[in-house]
């Protein structure tokens, strides 16, 4: 019965407790930045880690600029560049540029939420100066391979002008990479043959950013770049008594954009326009050699988009903010592929492709603070777009309502109601076949893909408490038009699976989010952050009739950090720790299960003698997880026969060593 008190008391505890950093209104939350300052942050996005109940989501990527954002502002506004990433954009931002972070909760007048619920505002300061950064990485595995990383930053601010540089190099890794096995069962004849497996993956490249933003006819304008080339390689070495083979993978990516952007007053309404120039280039390369079958798959897809928007915002109160605007792209795909087995090409459906897409987005949101304790946030957008490939062309016309409801009961606690419907937006590298010659074998294209279709219905509940704490809870349901999945293809060389839609579905999610102070346990600067997320999804399936879950979500995540923040020492230490994940796909001729087992762990140290130096070492998979990756493959539709054919692909990981300096000037 003690206990059980104990547990009650406690409950009311966090549910009764204040933070300290909430506005007039309880909607959005004040760091300032001495609220950072027991953890000694090195950059923004440090910073942004630290803020109770927040979840950083960095935004997506897709065509166009209006679904993208990420969740995070800088001075208010939402960065322009897509090229770069955001969490990439934070961590070029010194912490002690940084001001104070706003938690913005339901939206807040003159704010563009940009479809989020729950945004943080970086505010920086506004003083004169000039920092520059090096900072210095590797990540090393137990095999001896590495991969350095290296870059410069500097940003000059002199009144209301900054200037933006930065040289780094861009870097991929596989954490799977190590020793396992790969066994190949024929089901007729119950024979199995066994390799011993080897793989390894690196890829080291450069990246160049700047920007200059600068007053302008009264409003803010601001120019960006940034150009990027990532290489990738990955290497699959297999011995067995029926003959050793290899499988590599040669790919690479080059990116660049230029944006131009200004925001202002002008006849008593406030203006936003941006224009954007994004351009691609990736290949892929891959080679499978063995005794009496050799193979090889190329690929090389172009891309470019043109984006010009403008948006206008109009506050006739201060409770009252209403923008309307209208986005247009043009979106461009050049496609080839070829498939070569023995000498023999082999025709692959949709091979080669160029697909075109001119879209176009008009809208008008409102954002009404109705009282202190009540929000409402209601919107209209209508997309039209035209797809065209090869003599084929199709027009799209979609109507995108959205209503956000938000309720504050009481300082720093807050329910949100929201109901949206959002489009999903087509993979351009869909419409032209594809391969990975070490898993999945080789998926044609298919050009007569449409979006899928949500309607999603969102309850979330928040609550903040004892300054650093924070719960959350969000049940969402979604109802799916044109879930995208496999579907059967069939060509003069036989029948494939190729991306298309099979019909419609289900999802739902509980997402519960917690971040508990330990200094009253007697942990001093502590910190123990959990994330567990639940995911129920159905389907039909195209080929077996029968419901089952959408291809590739994973039905359950959970997270655990604990870290502790030790000002007499300078220092920080952590601990992550990931249960892994499973997921299956569904595709007409294969079934395929991906898990990772068992628990992956990091452990870091962070030491920070001063405001501009820190080192960091951290031990990385310190559990080795496994990856395993079982295939089953059909000679006909699955539903009609048993497999013909499994795989199991199981490689035991490495753990790494990694180790970071940074300097700042």
């Amino acid at each position: 019965m003690r206990m059980r008190i104990g547990a009650i008391a406690a409950l009311a505890a966090v549910l009764m407790g204040t933070a300290a950093f909430a506005d007039d209104q309880g909607g959005t939350l004040q760091y300032p930045s001495s609220y950072f300052e027991a953890a000694r942050p090195q950059t923004a996005y440090d910073m942004i880690a630290r803020v109770p109940g927040f979840v950083f989501d960095d935004g997506k990527s897709a065509r166009g600029f209006a679904g993208t954002a990420g969740n995070v502002l800088i001075d208010g506004q939402r960065p322009t560049a897509k090229t770069n990433d955001l969490q990439a954009i934070l961590q070029r931002i010194p912490a002690n540029d940084v001001e104070r972070i706003d938690l913005i909760r339901g939206g807040a007048q003159g704010i563009d939420m940009h479809g989020q619920s729950v945004v943080a505002n970086v505010v920086r300061k506004k003083t004169a100066s000039t920092q520059i950064v090096v900072d210095l990485t590797n990540d090393i595995w137990t095999d001896g391979h590495m991969v350095p990383s290296a870059s410069l930053q500097v940003t000059h601010r002199t009144g209301a002008s900054t200037y933006e540089f930065a040289l780094e190099t861009s870097t991929s890794y596989d954490d799977s990479v190590g020793h396992g096995f790969y066994n190949v069962t024929d089901v007729a004849s119950a024979a199995t043959t066994h390799y011993d497996m080897r793989y390894k993956n690196w890829g080291i490249g450069w990246m160049s950013t700047g920007a200059a933003t600068v007053p302008w006819l009264g409003g803010e304008f601001k120019a960006n770049y940034t150009y990027q080339d990532t290489p990738d390689q990955s290497h699959y070495a297999y011995f067995g008594s029926a003959g050793d083979y290899a499988i590599t993978d040669s790919s690479g990516t080059k990116k660049g954009e230029i944006g131009l952007h200004w925001q202002g007053p002008l006849s008593g309404v406030e203006l936003e326009t941006l224009l954007l120039q994004r351009f691609g280039r990736d290949t892929d390369n891959q080679v499978q050699t063995m005794v009496g079958d050799n193979e090889t798959f190329w690929q090389r897809n172009r891309t470019m988009e043109s984006i010009a928007r403008a948006i206008v915002r109009y506050r006739p109160d201060a409770d009252l903010t209403i923008e309307s605007g209208w986005e247009g792209a043009y979106n461009q795909l050049e496609g080839t592929s070829t498939y070569v087995v023995n000498g023999a090409p082999v025709d692959l459906p949709s091979g080669n492709a160029r697909v075109d897409e001119k879209r176009t987005e008009m809208f008008v949101q409102g954002m009404w603070t109705i009282t202190p304790e009540f929000k409402l946030e209601t919107g209209l957008r209508f997309e039209y777009s035209v797809i065209s490939e090869g003599a084929m062309s199709r027009e799209f016309f979609y109507p995108k309502p959205r209503v956000l409801f938000t309720w504050t009961p009481i300082p720093n606690t807050q329910v949100r109601l929201r109901a949206e419907r959002v489009l999903g937006q087509l993979d351009f590298s869909n419409f032209v076949a594809s391969s990975s010659l070490s898993s999945y074998g080789v998926t044609g294209g298919n050009p007569n893909l449409a979006p899928d279709r949500h309607w999603q219905y969102e309850l979330a509940f928040e609550r903040h408490f004892w300054e650093k704490g924070a719960v959350s809870l969000s049940l969402l349901h979604e109802d799916i038009s044109g879930v995208l999945d496999y579907i059967p293809v069939f060509g003069p060389s036989g029948h494939f699976d190729a991306p298309g839609n099979i019909g419609g579905g289900h999802r739902n999610v509980i997402d519960f989010e917690t971040v508990l102070p330990l200094d009253g346990i007697g942990l001093p600067g502590g910190r123990l952050k959990t994330s567990t997320i639940w995911r129920l999804t159905g389907v039909r399936d195209p080929a077996t009739g029968e419901v089952r879950r959408i291809s590739a979500e994973r039905p359950r995540v959970y997270k655990v950090w604990l870290s502790q923040d030790i000002e007499s020492l300078k220092s920080t230490w952590s601990a992550f720790l990931f249960t892994g994940w499973n997921e299956g796909s569904y595709r007409p001729f294969m079934r395929n299960e991906r898990k990772v087992i068992p628990t992956y762990i990091e452990l870091e140290w962070d030491y920070k003698p001063s405001a501009n130096w820190m080192v960091a070492v951290a031990a990385k998979n310190v559990g080795r997880f496994s990856y395993e990756n079982v295939s089953q493959f059909y000679s006909g539709l699955r539903g009609t026969s048993g497999p013909n054919e499994i795989t199991d692909f199981k490689v035991k990981s490495q753990a790494r060593l990694y180790v970071e300096v940074r300097r700042t000037l």
